[in-house]
């Protein structure tokens, strides 16, 4: 143990004792009656300073309370060991379950009051039994006196326990909010002992004209009520003990035994209830805070919120709305007109020349869909920045299409010259060869008008895609071009482990796409190798295409290149560096990539990963 918690503790333990000098010495303003105490304080302060110091605490319970004020001991003393041992226990226990938190909940205070009536239940029956080994004489159990003295210790467990903590808790505030339930500012003192006094005062002008004198206390229930409802556990349990305690000092030795119990049976009751209503009365408070700050922060938001509610006569209107919600004065109906019940929406509005974007979803606490959440935040100048930085995007990639045009051209413009020189010798001596020569003539012109008019497209800005194609025939009809095109001592395989597919590229793209990656492994094998395609099974809303050369392969420093614009491997003169970049542009354009997965010496290998077409 530290210094620091030995010394707190030791001045906890003198406190105890201190206060439990105090109570023993006013022990007869406890009775109301012969034989009959209204309530028990020293058990309530017991627990108290076991829940405060834990285990530690346990050895200053044993000290009788005649050896401290009077320094003598007799056979009754030995009545502190089964009062200790029961107290003490229930403490530990407490601090076990609870984290030493008792009163700072609902349900530890639930627990509290069950575990006071078990503890008084156990000690009546050791002390029953203790005092017939004492007096050797049987005493009964149920009988009326012992009945009185277990009120009177549950009363002091409930009563006291609360306010002999907190004044424990004072030594060392305990860190956290929870703290408020039970540590009361100098606000809540006064409070408390104003309805104490006040409640007391007219219990003391209106008790003659009651059945009887004892009856009449039940009327102090109000100021105890009133202190849980308005302020809180603190203030319920602290005006209960100050009601019970002038109570004991107003009634002292006026009452007969019979009434006595009346009494307490109110203090009972008193203490149960300002247990309950203050926890009632915490917990009320707190939920009141806790909603004042969330309606605070949402009033106080930067984004626009609204709680929408759908009305068959009057369509969509708007419940609430926060500050902000209201200066946008945003129109709810092309939103409207857009809902479709149970289903969220999330759109963009134009109004007054500005740009609102609405969120709207279902509110979790309306099943049926009928309320709703919106959430409007003004994207003008995002909108506006975005559509530069698209701009601006659009003109970097001109610039480098522009460079890659005559790379595409070439590859596209290669057949058409090969062919055509053999298509003027085959004209005379093979005739049967020139239609088929003039087919894939017309069919790469084709193909080259198309990617000008992709250019084209990109460069307006337009976002309208073209409709996608199917995959598998679509490579098929390529590496057919190719192997007509390219030389014999390069081949091309294509296996498929599907029929067919459809993705997002255009025939136009998948041919760009597998010409290129074949014109690189053509060049990297000397135009001396095997280029294997191989199409994956759909899983996931896409589909694999590895594309894999038996060349030297890339080396590992110009892997991490590959795709970047204007970057080859190939000698000056001998390539752009755009084949690759064009591919990975276009897989992007279309939410699909690229990426090698092979390093020098092994064969390039690309993985493309290619989004389905619905």
């Amino acid at each position: 143990m530290s210094r620091l918690r030995l010394a707190r503790l030791l001045s906890a333990a003198l406190l105890y004792l201190v206060f439990k000098v105090i109570l023993y010495r006013a022990a007869g303003l406890f009775e109301v009656a012969p034989n009959a105490s209204a309530w028990y304080p020293p058990i309530g302060l017991m627990l108290a300073f076991v829940l405060y110091g834990g285990p530690a605490a346990l050895p200053f319970l044993l000290i009788p309370s005649d050896l401290l004020v009077y320094g003598t001991v007799n056979g009754f003393s030995l009545l502190i060991i089964p009062q200790a041992l029961v107290v003490g226990a229930t403490g530990l226990a407490l601090r076990r379950g609870l984290g030493g938190d008792v009163f700072g909940s609902a349900k530890g205070i639930g627990v509290f009051m069950v575990a006071a009536l078990a503890a008084v239940s156990l000690l009546l029956v050791l002390s029953t039994t203790a005092v017939q080994a004492i007096t050797a004489q049987r005493i009964a159990i149920a009988g009326n006196v012992n009945f009185a003295y277990w009120l009177g210790d549950l009363s002091g467990l409930l009563l006291c326990t609360p306010v002999f903590l907190a004044i424990f808790r004072l030594i060392r505030p305990p860190p956290g909010e929870v703290d408020r339930w039970l540590s009361p500012d100098m606000g809540t003192v006064l409070r408390a002992a104003a309805l104490s006094a006040a409640g007391l005062l007219a219990w003391s002008l209106t008790h003659d004209r009651m059945a009887t004198p004892a009856s009449a206390v039940f009327l102090l229930i109000l100021p105890i009520a009133t202190a849980g409802f308005l302020w809180g556990f603190a203030a319920s349990t602290l005006t209960a003990f100050l009601t019970n305690g002038g109570l004991v000092l107003t009634m002292h030795g006026t009452l007969a035994p019979s009434e006595a119990v009346d009494l307490q049976v109110f203090m009972l009751a008193a203490g149960a209830t300002g247990l309950l209503l203050g926890a009632l009365g915490s917990t009320r408070m707190e939920l009141l805070g806790r909603n004042a700050q969330l309606v605070r922060a949402i009033e106080e938001a930067p984004l626009g919120i609204a709680l929408l509610e759908r009305r068959r006569e009057a369509g969509v209107r708007v419940a609430f709305a926060n500050r902000t919600f209201r200066r946008f004065d945003p129109d709810i109906a092309p939103v409207a007109r857009r809902l479709t019940h149970g289903q969220g929406l999330e759109v963009d509005v134009e109004r007054a020349g500005r740009t609102l974007a609405w969120m709207v979803k279902p509110a979790s606490a309306s099943p049926s869909g009928e309320t709703m959440i919106a959430i409007v935040q003004d994207v003008t100048e995002q909108r506006r920045k975005e559509q530069a930085d698209q701009h601006q995007r659009r003109m970097v990639a001109i610039g480098e299409i522009a460079g890659g045009m005559a790379h595409e051209l070439n590859n596209l413009l290669h057949p058409v010259l090969n062919l055509s020189q053999q298509a003027r010798s085959d004209a005379a001596t093979r005739p049967e060869r020139l239609g088929r020569a003039l087919a894939i003539i017309e069919d790469s012109a084709r193909s080259a008008a198309k990617l000008v008019r992709q250019v084209l497209s990109f460069a307006r800005g337009s976002d309208r895609d073209e409709e996608g194609a199917e995959l598998v025939s679509a490579v098929r009809d390529v590496t057919a071009l190719l192997d007509a095109t390219l030389p014999p001592t390069f081949t091309t395989t294509l296996t498929s482990e599907v029929s067919e597919v459809p993705v997002r590229l255009t025939r136009t793209e998948i041919g760009q796409i597998v010409t290129n990656l074949a014109v690189n492994a053509l060049d990297a094998t000397g135009q001396k190798g095997h280029l294997r395609i191989r199409v994956g099974r759909p899983a996931g809303g896409f589909v694999t295409m590895t594309v894999e050369d038996d060349g030297p392969g890339i080396p590992a420093p110009d892997a991490e290149r590959v795709m970047e614009p204007f970057f080859t491997t190939k000698p000056h003169g001998q390539g752009t560096g755009l084949g690759l970049a064009v591919v990975q542009d276009l897989l992007l354009r279309r939410g699909s990539g690229i990426r090698l997965v092979t390093q020098a010496p092994q064969g390039a290998r690309f993985v493309l990963t290619l989004a389905e077409h619905c």
